[in-house]
């Protein structure tokens, strides 16, 4: 069976043994446990006395609160990542076997923090610097303080890069035979993402 929070692919089997795991407590204990997982997410620590103290009565060991922490965090990064809404993830982990009870105590603060939850990752995905401008010259060298005669053509690149943060210059020099070189490998890669595009 496939599921939308699993990118549309079957549940890892771990997953199916931890929703036992979580059916054992109540479902009040599990949206507290959610709400630690939730907070976890956006950069706090995560309490795990206050959720030994949750789940004490169903007589979880430190391997099974692990366990449900990182399930619980499986499953809302999965539902936010794959932008599933609450009503189908909530579907969803009833037919893995998670009661209804429980999954309204787990969808809630998924539901209540959902926009956060996407902002913390979209600023978690790695992205790559921005080239904004690229100036360039060439220069004839026709000697330099070691050699009395050169006579030969030097290109000067500059290029503008914005790492989302600072925009920073990066100035080179680069010999006529290797600038030719990546000339054309930059115009053959301008003509493969020209030609993805159509």
């Amino acid at each position: 069976m496939k599921f939308r929070f699993c990118g549309d692919l079957d549940a890892p089997d771990w997953i199916l043994k931890e929703i036992a795991l979580l059916a054992r407590i109540t479902n009040i204990r599990v949206r507290l446990v959610c709400v630690q997982v939730i907070n976890s997410i956006l950069g706090e620590e995560i309490d795990y006395e206050k959720i030994e103290k949750l789940v004490k009565d169903a007589n979880y060991d430190a391997s099974d609160i692990r366990a449900a922490v990182a399930a619980l965090r499986f499953i809302i990064t999965s539902g936010i990542k794959y932008d599933v809404d609450d009503a189908t993830l909530s579907n969803e982990l009833q037919q893995l076997g998670l009661p209804k009870e429980h999954c309204d105590g787990l969808v809630k603060p998924y539901r209540d923090s959902k926009d956060k939850l996407r902002a913390n990752a979209k600023e978690s995905v790695m992205k790559f610097p921005r080239l904004e401008s690229v100036d360039w010259r060439v220069d004839y060298l026709l000697s330099t303080s070691h050699l009395q005669e050169l006579n030969t053509p030097a290109v000067q690149l500059c290029m503008n890069i914005n790492d989302g943060k600072t925009s920073k210059a990066h100035t080179f020099e680069v010999p006529a035979d290797k600038f030719r070189v990546l000339f054309y490998e930059l115009k053959a890669a301008q003509s493969l993402i020209e030609g993805m595009e159509m």
